[in-house]
């Protein structure tokens, strides 16, 4: 994949919050081959590098942050306006959580809830900062929406501009997907997650060559398996927790 810059409403930082962000940083180097150098977009942490271009970020949680509490990733999108973006989450039904209006220079950045209560993240900036690989080995290639109420997935419509049509998801051969506008073929499908317990978030698929030596090395690095190797209408996946429980898939996509 040549270098990735992101574009209004594409993908551009994935974070993962870590109880211990050294651990965290060992297992997915080990994972994925990633070197750690400097602090990501957000000031926090440290970037993960491939090929000397930044694919993620791990940073500690917070002092505040309850005792016990898991890792997590969270998913952020590029927006050209704070302002413009706030309002239409607003006009949307979703809800702002935490504003930075500006950090570090002329960044900005915000946590917000959709219309059906699935957080996610915005980072507007004039520089450089961000994602600069996805689409290759050990990057993300692919996103889901996990939510309990689909029926409001067309609030990223809205807020983004995302075009809708219907296609397969990691679950079901007609799954709503969300192709987001760029240069780069980016897509994120819909999974209901109606009756069951499990919280709605957003989740990133990383590209890997073989699956079934992933599913065998997680467990040794201290993370364990939550969803074996399957063969899916979006490729072979398999899902997983880190050592401090933060859920990520991996997937051999079909479509590249």
């Amino acid at each position: 994949m040549t270098d990735y810059t992101a574009q209004s409403a594409q993908p551009v930082w994935l974070e993962l919050s870590s109880p211990q962000s050294d651990v965290s940083t060992k297992f997915y180097s080990e994972l994925f081959g990633w070197e750690f150098s400097g602090a990501g977009p957000l000031g926090l942490g440290s970037q993960a590098l491939l090929g000397g271009r930044a694919a993620a970020g791990i940073s500690p949680q917070p002092p505040q942050a309850p005792e016990g509490q898991p890792g997590f990733w969270s998913v952020y999108f590029r927006a050209e306006s704070l302002d413009t973006f706030l309002t239409a989450v607003d006009a949307g039904g979703g809800q702002a959580m935490t504003v930075v209006p500006e950090f570090d220079g002329e960044a900005s950045v915000a946590l917000v809830s959709d219309s059906g209560g699935t957080a996610f993240g915005a980072l507007t900036f004039d520089d450089s900062r961000g994602l600069g690989t996805v689409g290759e080995l050990g990057a993300a290639v692919y996103f889901e929406l996990h939510t309990h109420s689909p029926e409001k997935a067309d609030f990223y419509s809205e807020v983004f501009g995302w075009t809708t049509s219907t296609g397969p998801s990691t679950i079901r051969e007609e799954a709503q997907l969300f192709t987001m506008p760029g240069d780069v073929d980016l897509t994120a499908a819909v999974v209901d997650l109606s009756g069951t317990q499990i919280p709605s978030h957003w989740e990133a698929f990383y590209m890997v060559e073989d699956v079934e030596v992933f599913a065998q090395k997680v467990p040794e690095l201290g993370g364990a398996l939550l969803v074996k190797p399957t063969d899916t209408p979006r490729g072979r996946v398999a899902k997983f927790i880190d050592p401090h429980n933060a859920a990520f898939g991996i997937i051999e996509p079909n479509w590249l």
